[in-house]
C-alpha cells in the first residue's frame, strides 16, 4: 500500500506534465459550421445545419466517412456519401472540409489496382503520392492544344487501318452486349507495351469478375507496371462508380502536363449515365429525355474535352480518350449514345450480328468512323490501306444482295472472292498484336491480289507465322519502314514477294 508522501509525489508529477502540456497548447476562439445528418439512404445524405456549404465541397461524416455535395436546396444540401452507410445515420454530426474532392497522382500508382479515391484494392501499401490534384480540372484551352499527328497504334488491323486513332483523340467504342467492346480496348493497352504511353483503365459499374479478368490479361500480356487500374465496381456506392471518371482522367493528366503520353479507357460510360441518373432522381432533381436530368450531356462533355495534345510550348504531352457505351438492339439513335457520339471524334462500332458469326473484331465498317483518320496514319500503313474500307463496304453489300440468287459474272464472283480474302486478313484473335510491317505486308499483298489464289482459310495460318518470316528474311525492310514511316515502290515489291514466298510455303492450293 502506497504511504502518503508516495501518492503526493505522483499527483506532483502529475500536475507538472499537464502544466507542461497546456503550455504548449494554442488557446483561441474557433469558429466553425456542424452540420447534421436528417435523412440517409440509398447513397444520399440529407444534410441541414451547413450555410455555407459549396458545390462539390467534401464533406467528413463523423470522423472516417466522406462525401460531397451534390446539391444546394434552400433549407438542406443534398450529399452523395463515398463510404460504407451504415456507418451514417440521422444525427450523424457533418463538417465541411473547404476543399473538393482530390486524388493522389504519380508514378507511385503505376501497376497498382485503387479505387475512386486512390485507396488500394491490391492488398498492397498505402500510396504515397507526393501530389493530389481535383478529380475535376478545366479542360485544355483551344490555344493550348497542337494537331493530332500521331498514331496510337492498337495492333489490331481493321482499326489501324481503317480507323486510325490519334494521340489525344477520343474515339467511342459502341455496340451492344457481348459485342467484345472491353477486348478491343484491351487489346490497345496491351500492344502499348513496347511503346511509351501510359494507361488507365477505369472500371464503372462492372462486376468484380469481369474486372479481375481485364487486370489479369494486361498483366499476362501487356506492360502492368505502365498501367494504372481505377477500379468502382458494381458493388460500390454510386457516389464511387460516378467519381471513378473523372479520377482516371486527373490520374492521366498528371502524366500528360509533364511532355508523356497517357491513354485512358472508360469502360463503361453507359453504366455512368444510369448512376448519373439515379443520383439526380434521388435528390428529386427534375427528369428530361428518358429520366435522364438535363446536364447528362454537360456531364459527359466536360469529361471527355479534357482529352487532347498540349502544345509544344506546354510540353506536347498528349491524353487519349477510348469511352465506352452500349447499345440496346444496335440502336446509335438513344439518348445516350447519340450523346457520346456527338462528344467524341469517331466511334468504331461493334456488330452483334458479326460477333454471333464470329467475326472478331465485330467491327461494322459501314457505321464506323475515325473523324482524325489518316492525319494521325503512318503513311506507309496509309499508303496501303487506300480502297480497302470502300472495296470491303462494297463487298458486304454485294455479299448480303447475293444470298437472293446466284451470279454468274465473272467480276462479281472476283469481287466476292477478293471481299472474302479481305474479311479473313481483318479477322484477328485476342492478345495477338500485329506490328506496323505485318500490317502493311498484309495490305500489300491483300492489293495486289496475292491472296486470290489461295482459299481464305489459308490467312489465319499465315497471320501466325508472318512475323516470325518477316523477321528473318525482311528485316532491312522492317527497320527502313520503321525509320522513315514510307516504302519504295521496290521496297514495297518486295514485301509482296516476301508474302507470296510464306504463302507458297505454307502450301496453300488454289480453290
Amino acid at each position: 500500500m502506497s504511504t502518503m508522501a508516495e501518492r503526493e509525489a505522483n499527483v506532483s508529477d502529475w500536475l507538472a506534465r499537464s502544466r507542461a502540456a497546456l503550455e504548449r497548447t494554442p488557446i483561441g476562439a474557433e469558429a466553425g459550421e456542424i452540420g447534421r445528418v436528417e435523412q440517409v439512404g440509398d447513397g444520399i445524405a440529407q444534410v441541414s445545419g451547413l450555410p455555407g456549404a459549396r458545390l462539390n465541397e467534401l464533406l467528413r461524416f463523423g470522423e472516417t466517412s466522406f462525401g460531397f455535395v451534390l446539391t444546394l436546396d434552400a433549407e438542406r444540401i443534398a450529399a452523395v456519401l463515398l463510404d460504407d452507410p451504415s456507418a451514417i445515420a440521422a444525427g450523424t454530426e457533418v463538417r465541411g472540409t473547404g476543399e473538393v474532392l482530390q486524388v493522389p497522382v504519380g508514378p507511385e500508382l503505376l501497376g497498382r489496382v485503387v479505387d475512386s479515391l486512390g485507396r488500394p484494392l491490391d492488398g498492397g501499401a498505402p500510396v504515397e503520392a507526393k501530389q493530389w490534384l481535383p478529380i475535376e480540372r478545366p479542360a485544355p484551352a483551344i490555344i493550348d492544344r497542337d494537331h493530332v499527328r500521331e498514331p496510337v497504334e492498337t495492333g489490331v488491323l481493321i482499326v489501324d487501318a481503317l480507323f486510325a486513332i490519334g494521340r489525344g483523340q477520343r474515339e467511342l467504342i459502341i455496340g451492344d452486349r457481348a459485342t467484345g467492346k472491353t477486348s478491343l480496348a484491351i487489346d490497345a493497352i496491351v500492344n502499348q507495351k513496347h511503346s511509351e504511353l501510359i494507361c488507365v483503365y477505369v472500371a464503372i459499374g462492372q462486376r468484380a469478375s469481369a474486372v479481375q479478368q481485364v487486370i489479369e490479361a494486361v498483366r499476362e500480356h501487356g506492360a502492368a507496371q505502365r498501367c494504372i487500374f481505377v477500379v468502382a465496381s458494381a458493388s460500390a456506392a454510386p457516389g464511387m462508380q460516378w467519381v471513378a471518371p473523372f479520377a482516371g482522367f486527373s490520374i492521366a493528366e498528371y502524366f500528360r502536363d509533364r511532355g508523356q503520353h497517357a491513354l485512358v479507357v472508360l469502360d463503361d460510360l453507359s453504366k455512368h449515365a444510369a448512376t448519373h441518373r439515379e443520383l439526380a432522381l434521388l435528390t428529386h432533381e427534375a427528369p428530361g429525355r428518358e429520366a435522364y436530368p438535363g446536364d447528362i450531356f454537360y456531364l459527359h462533355a466536360r469529361l471527355l474535352e479534357r482529352a487532347a495534345k498540349l502544345s509544344v510550348e506546354l510540353g506536347g504531352g498528349s491524353l487519349t480518350a477510348l469511352p465506352i457505351a452500349q447499345t440496346e438492339a444496335g440502336s446509335l439513335s438513344a439518348y445516350i449514345p447519340t450523346n457520346l457520339i456527338s462528344i467524341t471524334d469517331g466511334q468504331i462500332v461493334l456488330d452483334s450480328h458479326l460477333a454471333a458469326a464470329n467475326q472478331q473484331p465485330a467491327v461494322d465498317v459501314g457505321l464506323s468512323v475515325s473523324r482524325v483518320g489518316g492525319k494521325a496514319q503512318p503513311r506507309v500503313l496509309r499508303d496501303v490501306a487506300g480502297r480497302v474500307r470502300l472495296d470491303y463496304a462494297q463487298f458486304l453489300e454485294l455479299e448480303l444482295f447475293t444470298r437472293f440468287g446466284g451470279l454468274s459474272d465473272s467480276r462479281v464472283k472476283a469481287q466476292l472472292q477478293r471481299g472474302e480474302r479481305t474479311r479473313a486478313v481483318f479477322a484477328q484473335p485476342r492478345f495477338a498484336a500485329l506490328r506496323r510491317i505485318d500490317q502493311v505486308a498484309l495490305l500489300a499483298a491483300l492489293s495486289e491480289g496475292v491472296f486470290d489464289a489461295y482459299p481464305a482459310t489459308l490467312l489465319k495460318t499465315l497471320r501466325i507465322r508472318l512475323p516470325a518470316w518477316l523477321d528473318a528474311r525482311a528485316a532491312a525492310l522492317a527497320q527502313e519502314a520503321r525509320r522513315s514511316g514510307q516504302l519504295t515502290d521496290a521496297q514495297r515489291t518486295a514485301l509482296v514477294a516476301e508474302v507470296a514466298a510464306l504463302c507458297a510455303e505454307l502450301g496453300g492450293t488454289a480453290p
